[in-house]
């Protein structure tokens, strides 16, 4: 196993991007936060927000995970040059039925 020493002033920097992002978002909004010092994830309280979270946080690239249960999308895309995920409910494929 090789552990790799991680640069504090990283770490401080994605904690300053979860707080402006949380404050965008609206904190009451999330359920809870994981981060790296280069990366971002946000599940929020109500799944049914999360796209709309994630394209207000300009994460416009939808993973579907179709085979898990429940099924779920997560967004993707860059805050402040950190990736940054945000789940959400599962789409509909294009063309299904509502």
């Amino acid at each position: 196993m090789r552990i790799r020493k991680q640069n504090p002033e990283s770490l401080a920097r994605t904690l300053g991007v979860v707080m402006e992002t949380l404050a965008a978002v609206g904190l009451e909004r999330i359920g809870s936060v994981t981060l790296t010092p280069h990366r971002i994830s946000l599940e929020p309280r109500d799944l049914a927000e999360g796209e709309q979270i994630a394209r207000t946080l300009g994460c416009t690239l939808p993973m579907d995970h179709r085979m898990l249960t429940p099924g779920f999308t997560d967004w993707s895309g860059q805050v402040a040059g950190l990736e940054v995920h945000v789940r959400s409910v599962l789409r509909r494929p294009l063309g299904g039925a509502r």
